[in-house]
């Protein structure tokens, strides 16, 4: 997704996982699936606005080896279809986290994600740091859509809630899930705040359950794959 004018580009989503059988000390991942959206913000089609930083994607196909080193296989190898099978799916034996509603003002929290140690894109021939890790944070307010007006300079983003954190994020936690510490997920990463690093904002998760519910939809209709 180009977050300049929000419109998806093209291109192949790969989705990477931490083993479960990882044997080294350190949880490092591995690229192993393509995905595509299913489910996005439905006012960047309408109005070329997005008011919603999330999407949902569904799992399309596994790749026949696991890519350890960035960019190098992805793509050039045979894969099994995913998404058709949902027998196939529950062979994956996917985890998952559990999702709250709910928060308090001042309650810790961990962003889990990626740390690239920098802003912008990966360039050609860089490595991704595969390795796992989380920053540590608190939660300071949430802004309604009538509040927001000054934390959003960009006229083609204006997020209806957002939850603020005090947390030290790095170029690598966006996306990332933001749980309490009961491990559940409150919201997810969208952004760091360019005057203040220690300040960043999440989407809530109460706003993107209504994309879940469309992605089931989706699924769920009969249609031509």
């Amino acid at each position: 997704m180009d977050k300049t004018n929000w419109r998806e580009m093209r291109g192949k989503i790969v989705v990477g996982i931490i083993p479960k059988d990882n044997t080294q000390d350190d949880p490092v991942a591995v690229f192993r699936y393509f995905a595509r959206i299913i489910a996005k913000d439905p006012s960047i089609s309408e109005s070329g606005v997005c008011k919603l930083d999330a999407c949902i994607l569904q799992i399309t196909t596994r790749m026949e080896k696991d890519v350890r080193e960035s960019g190098s296989e992805i793509g050039e190898q045979p894969e099994t279809l995913l998404m058709n099978s949902p027998e196939a799916m529950k062979g994956e034996h996917f985890d998952q986290l559990k999702v709250s509603y709910k928060f308090e003002l001042d309650e810790a929290v961990r962003i889990l994600g990626f740390n690239q140690g920098g802003e912008g894109l990966i360039g050609p021939g860089e490595e991704l740091n595969r390795c796992a890790d989380f920053a540590r944070g608190y939660v300071v307010m949430k802004f309604a859509v009538n509040e927001i007006t000054e934390q959003s300079t960009n006229r083609k983003f204006q997020p209806r809630s957002e939850i603020v954190v005090i947390c030290p994020t790095i170029g690598g936690h966006s996306g990332g899930p933001c749980v309490n510490q009961q491990g559940e997920v409150i919201g997810i990463l969208s952004r760091a705040d360019p005057a203040d690093k220690q300040r960043c904002y999440l989407v809530p998760s109460s706003e993107w359950k209504a994309l879940v519910k469309d992605a089931k939809k989706f699924l769920a209709s009969p249609r031509l794959m």
